[in-house]
């Protein structure tokens, strides 16, 4: 899919198996955020399942989150100009740098970034929103407003289950992973970088939905293809029929998954890009993309949840998060945790989220990078709706059959893990109860 500009190179699923790591951290170490000017050039619609893509440049307003755009935000760190109130400037003029091979420093190569939230129970996600910020030089031989791909330019992005960004007590579980390489990149010329945005849709094409669920407590995944209800609680091999979010493997009589007891769910996301030139995408046995294009930074913009920032008067800013509206952001931190070679290096921040300009002029942003989640909304779940294009009709019975009848497990209509007439049944219930 090379001309969508997004190559869907690897995905990847892995649920059923628990990690837990012992060692904790008390403060992040502090580092310095990258600053420039951020050109933002277009926002991406892009839907994994079919290799639809719809460009969007800003300015021209956002596109649909899915295609059947029934979707709702359930979690967002998406607000800029955190410190507009306070007489600053825009967010969009910082970024961290995840990976440059030019050595800027220790941690700046080869890392894998990971940021986190709290989210509520059961919580069915049909669409993504990533980003990236990048340096690497691109034309746009094509005049549609973004770079034509700088080969071998890659990005991964996973989905995790119980994750709370430290390394005790964690449970953590990948959930789903893709990788797009061949990412447009710098359109604008050396003096700036230039932005992305991506809505990813994971499940609008008949039976190759891609959905899943966050933080499952009963069993039942509610259309998800994906979601963590057999946890293998005694590392025996075997799931044990246990919910993610009743796991509480040190018997403390808290589940695992929430440490704070607040009753909402941890969660988290990570990133990992490749340089041109260091990795084999296409598994063709030959490094893809030219290692000499590799010394140019690329990394995430800063997002922001709902809320406001306030001046505790003693130095320190708060960033108040507003829990109102449904995408609230809840639970996300001043923080976040970085990975090396799969090993938990840490929790990192920026020395403390700050309005107060410093001597160049320039706030401290808080350590929470762009992330948004959609899902179908309360109420609009459908069992009998199997393609998930936000309406019962005949496609979807054929879509039905056509999964049984190639045993494909989305057929599984009642998650027991097989395939059979109970399935069949299942599925002419909900076809009787219909869609309301």
């Amino acid at each position: 899919m090379k001309n969508a500009k997004l190559n869907a190179c690897a995905l990847c699923v892995a649920v059923g198996s628990v990690s837990g790591l012992s060692m904790g951290e008390d403060s992040p170490t502090a580092l310095s955020p990258s600053a420039g000017p951020v050109v933002q050039a277009a926002h991406i619609y892009y839907n994994i399942a079919t290799g639809e893509r719809v460009v969007t440049l800003f300015g021209d307003g956002q596109s649909s989150p899915t295609a059947g755009g029934t979707s709702v935000p359930v979690w967002s760190s998406l607000a800029g100009g955190a410190c507009d109130g306070q007489g600053q400037g825009s967010t969009t003029s910082f970024f961290f740098v995840v990976d440059d091979n030019a050595g800027s420093s220790s941690l700046a190569t080869g890392v894998t970034v990971l940021d986190f939230g709290d989210i509520e129970l059961d919580t069915v996600v049909d669409s993504v929103h990533v980003d990236w910020v990048t340096g690497h030089n691109d034309v746009d031989a094509d005049s549609d407003g973004i770079g034509d791909g700088v080969a071998g330019l890659a990005g991964e992005w996973t989905y995790w289950d119980a994750e709370n960004g430290r390394n005790d007590r964690c449970i953590r579980l990948p959930l789903i992973s893709f990788r797009f390489v061949d990412l447009p990149g710098n359109i604008f010329g050396d003096g700036s970088v230039t932005g992305y945005s991506v809505d990813i849709d994971l499940g609008s094409s008949f039976t190759s939905s891609l959905t899943f669920e966050l933080g499952d407590s009963d069993g039942n995944l509610q259309g998800a293809a994906f979601g963590s209800n057999d946890i293998d609680t005694n590392s025996d091999g075997t799931g044990d029929g246990v919910s993610i979010a009743n796991v509480d493997l040190d018997f403390d009589g808290l589940p695992d998954s929430d440490l704070d007891g607040d009753g909402l769910f941890d969660w988290g996301w990570s990133v990992r890009f490749f340089q041109p030139g260091t990795a084999d995408h296409d598994g063709d046995g030959v490094l893809d993309g030219d290692f000499a294009d590799s010394m140019k930074p690329i990394g995430i913009s800063f997002g922001y949840p709902e809320g406001v920032a306030v001046d505790n008067g003693d130095g320190t800013w708060t960033w108040e998060i507003d829990t109102s509206p449904e995408d609230a952001g809840t639970g996300s931190e001043d923080a976040f945790a970085m990975y090396f070679g799969g090993q938990h290096v840490g929790l990192f921040w920026f020395g403390g989220f700050s309005c107060t300009p410093d001597d160049d002029g320039n706030f401290t942003p808080r350590a929470n990078f762009e992330a948004q989640l959609f899902g179908p909304g309360e109420g609009v779940y459908c069992p009998a709706d199997f393609n998930l294009d936000g309406v019962f009709n005949f496609f979807d019975i054929s879509a039905f059959l056509a999964a049984y009848k190639a045993g494909d497990l989305s057929a599984d209509f009642n998650q027991d893990g097989e395939l059979n007439f109970f399935d069949i049944s299942a599925f002419l219930s909900a076809i009787t109860d219909g869609c309301a």
